[in-house]
């Protein structure tokens, strides 16, 4: 059975598994079917953590990175299964919690963690505010 980290590897290489059984004839403007990036995320992330924290954007605001006071970086993404995801590397320099007590709504995973559940509809401030309560509690801060 493949583990997350598969799935990862497979979205950055192949194409959607499904395409759509019919056309669109009609397409959305810019900006309306998904409102902010998953880089916007980072952003907004980086400014719920406070001074020390910044965060920038991968190629088209598909990747974002988050990085502060620890050697560790983050890296959010979404998988082929549509899940936002923060993957990072423990560092032992780090002294994190080994069983951080997540927030609700946020997973692990062997790469780091998920929000199985978040979609753009959930709006910009309620994913951050998720993805910051994570990182805190991963750090232990």
């Amino acid at each position: 059975m493949p583990n997350q980290n598969d799935h990862l590897i497979v979205a950055a290489t192949e194409p959607p598994q499904n395409p759509p059984r019919t056309l669109r004839m009609n397409f959305p403007a810019p900006g309306v079917e998904y409102p902010f990036s998953v880089g916007d995320i980072a952003y907004a992330t980086a400014r719920r953590l406070g001074p020390g924290w910044n965060a920038d954007a991968g190629y088209w605001g598909t990747q974002g990175s988050i990085w502060g006071p620890y050697t560790a970086s983050f890296t959010l993404l979404i998988d082929v299964e549509g899940d936002l995801c923060m993957v990072y590397d423990v560092a032992a320099s780090d002294e994190w919690p080994e069983a951080p007590q997540l927030p609700p709504g946020v997973r692990e995973f062997s790469a780091g963690l998920f929000l199985p559940d978040a979609c753009a509809a959930d709006g910009l401030d309620h994913i951050a505010d998720q993805l910051a309560a994570a990182l805190r509690a991963i750090t232990g801060t």
